[in-house]
C-alpha cells in the first residue's frame, strides 16, 4: 500500500506534481492567449490605421514627413562635461 502511494513516477507525491505542473502550464496558456490577442489587434490596427502607422514609425524608428525638420536643442557631451 504504501508503495502505491509513494512509488517513484507514479505515486501520489508525483500524481500532486503533475497537477502543479499542469496547473502552472494552464495559466501559461492563457497569459499567451492573451498576448496572442492583443497582438492580433495591433498587427489589424497597423494594417488598417494609416494614423496609428505612423504614430508608431515616428516613436519607435524617427521617421519625418516630407519637408520636416528635427530641431534638436539638448546640450551636446561635451557642453554637459565642462560645467
Amino acid at each position: 500500500m504504501l508503495w502505491i502511494l509513494f512509488a517513484p513516477g507514479t505515486g501520489v507525491v508525483a500524481l500532486l506534481k503533475k497537477r502543479k505542473e499542469l496547473h502552472s502550464l494552464q495559466q501559461k496558456t492563457v497569459q499567451l492567449e492573451e498576448d496572442n490577442n492583443k497582438l492580433k489587434k495591433d498587427i489589424e490596427r497597423l494594417q488598417n490605421d494609416s494614423g496609428y502607422l505612423e504614430e508608431i514609425a515616428r516613436k519607435e524608428y524617427g521617421l519625418l514627413r516630407r519637408n520636416e525638420r528635427v530641431y534638436d536643442f539638448s546640450r551636446k557631451k561635451a557642453d554637459k562635461e565642462e560645467e
